[in-house]
């Protein structure tokens, strides 16, 4: 009755010429005990809540692209109400952030809305919101959005792609249902289950992620989506409901998660892509007809889609599940099964060693690595206790564990590189030089020792390198030690025939050999050698108006060893 005398009076008040919404001087005129409940302005309907905001309850205007007002009648809007906009001609609106609410079927069934945006500020979309609005393709979500109610997306058949921010907390069921060209939803990472009928009938949808807080999918969740190629379940997944997966014939996978422990009646019935399943270990129920069947029409019983279904399991549920159905069941328990490595013991060699594994499962067959199990290995490299680890996959679970020794390389085996013979200095003299097995460096200190003997006189000198840490064993190499050079001071003709060469003296030395000879580079069949004791040597017999060239060296006799020094430079003499 309040409702029909308000509409009187406003449609009064519009006759007269007065404002967009009732004057407070007018309202006061009527009597007190009769509460305004609605009041149009424009092209809306609205009322005011009891917290002074107002609430939109109908559009009677013809505009096809709308911008919902932030104020109507000088109140803030934050609601739009229950089937406020129900079978509008609007083809794209835009929500202000002032909306917090948008109510039960408020768009429900606008056949011609195609584009919706919500600016912020939007918490709750009420159940049947956006029902049935088969061209709409576009929809932005806000920041800030908590619940999603149930129906709410339900039959939108043009809706390709929805994200849906992480703010929501609570997303209803039936919510995408017979969206058959939904092909891809990011869902929001704060729910924790995917209710009933969520999906159903998406037949487009190829792929989708449970996030990670999920522990229940629904009843029907992803019923009949026939295009669902992918799904990746969380590991805080519990619990999968009756049919939760039935009829999605394009999944040829699935991976289901370590913590799951119940699956429902026809889970997967009818999946005729699946011809097989790993169940894990806390699985403590599975339904019936959950893997392998078709479901029963008429007055056909179930029947098996597939005459090799295999099931991976790990307990007595899956086997037993196996069993009843008479399908293959392997033990996929990677510590009923067996690794083999070729050795158990190798030689360090400065990098990790990876020594090939074989593994087998309970019956003998030879799994695939990559496939069916992974390995990583542990205190590989130096010496001592190593560990390889082989962690199940795929449709394998459990870890199987192989030691091995590394021991110390043989120092012998190494190549060293740098050893030079050395001048005389009457110090000891020492080396720098490298030490390589294979292509590692060893370390000075590190790796081994080093001890020299001999390295002072001139003579033959030893090093001595005793391998250590990684490296066991000795190994000796040995360097001349050699007199200093003399420098050629002269070299003359001082007679026919003759030649004279001069040069400085060196101490502790047995004597100078003098090298000479027609060509300048001393080839053999040229070149003739004298030795002497003094610092003077005079050559006879020469080849008259020949030019000879002359170089010396010193020596000394070490054990019946001459040890050479390197020659001077070379001078050339014209023999008169």
């Amino acid at each position: 009755m309040k409702k029909k005398i308000v509409a009187g009076l406003l449609s009064a008040t519009m006759l007269l010429g007065a404002a967009e919404a009732l004057p407070n001087d007018f309202l006061s005129g009527i009597r007190n005990d009769i509460t305004v409940s609605a009041a149009v302005s424009g092209d809306f309907e609205y009322k005011v809540l009891s917290d002074g905001t107002a609430e939109i309850t109908g559009y009677k205007g013809s505009y096809t692209i709308l911008t919902i007002p932030e104020t109507i009648g000088g109140k803030t809007v934050s609601k739009i109400g229950d089937q406020a906009f129900y079978m509008c001609k609007l083809k794209q609106v835009f929500i202000p952030k002032t909306v917090k609410t948008v109510g039960k079927d408020a768009f429900r069934e606008s056949a011609s809305l195609n584009s919706v945006t919500f600016k912020g500020g939007t918490t709750t979309i009420g159940s049947y919101a956006f029902y049935k609005c088969t061209n709409l393709t576009s929809v932005k979500l806000c920041s800030g959005l908590k619940t999603i109610d149930n129906y709410v997306f339900y039959g939108c058949t043009s809706l390709k792609s929805l994200e849906i921010p992480d703010s929501v907390t609570s997303l209803g069921s039936y919510q995408f249902e017979n969206c058959s060209s939904l092909k891809s939803v990011t869902l929001p990472n704060g729910i924790t289950e995917i209710k009933d009928d969520t999906f159903a009938w998406c037949t487009s949808l190829e792929s989708i992620r449970i996030p990670d807080k999920v522990k229940s999918i629904g009843w029907c969740a992803f019923a009949s989506c026939t295009g669902l190629k992918r799904a990746i379940l969380p590991n805080s997944l519990k619990t999968l409901a009756d049919d939760s997966f039935n009829r999605c014939t394009s999944l040829t996978a699935i991976s289901l998660p370590n913590g799951l422990t119940k699956i429902g009646d026809g889970a997967f019935e009818n999946c005729t892509g699946l011809t097989s399943v790993a169940i894990p270990s806390a699985v403590t129920s599975i339904g019936k007809y959950a893997f392998g069947f078709l479901h029963a029409t008429k007055a056909k019983e179930h029947t098996k889609y597939a005459k090799d279904f295999t099931v991976y399991g790990y307990n007595t549920v899956a086997e037993n599940f196996a069993k009843q159905h008479k399908f293959s069941y392997i033990d996929a328990r990677l510590t009923s099964g067996k690794a083999i490595i070729p050795c158990v013991t190798c030689t360090y060699t400065g990098h990790e060693i990876k020594p090939a594994v074989t593994v087998k499962n309970v019956y003998g067959k030879v799994l695939t690595e990559g496939k069916h199990y992974t390995t990583s290995y542990s205190n590989n490299r130096e010496c001592g206790k190593a560990t390889i680890t082989i962690t199940g996959t795929g449709n394998y679970s459990g870890t199987l564990t192989k030691n091995f020794t590394i021991t110390a390389a043989n120092i012998n085996n190494t190549t060293i590189t740098g050893l030079k013979n050395k001048y005389y200095t009457g110090k000891a003299v020492k080396q720098s030089f490298t030490v390589k097995l294979g292509n590692v460096t060893l370390v000075n200190g590190t790796d081994y020792t080093v001890s020299y003997k001999n390295n002072t006189a001139i003579g033959k000198a030893t090093i001595t390198l005793n391998g250590k840490g990684n490296y066991t064993g000795t190994v000796s190499k040995t360097f001349k030690i050699c007199p200093n050079k003399t420098t050629l001071k002269s070299a003359k003709s001082p007679k026919t025939k003759q030649l004279k060469v001069t040069y400085s003296k060196v101490s502790g030395v047995t004597g100078y050999q003098i090298k000479y000879s027609t060509s300048k580079k001393f080839t053999k069949k040229t070149t003739k050698t004298v030795n002497a004791k003094g610092t003077s040597k005079t050559i006879s017999k020469l080849k008259k108006g020949k030019v000879y060239y002359v170089k010396v060296r010193t020596y000394k006799t070490v054990g019946g060893t001459k040890y050479f020094s390197g020659y001077s430079k070379t001078k050339k003499v014209t023999i008169k």
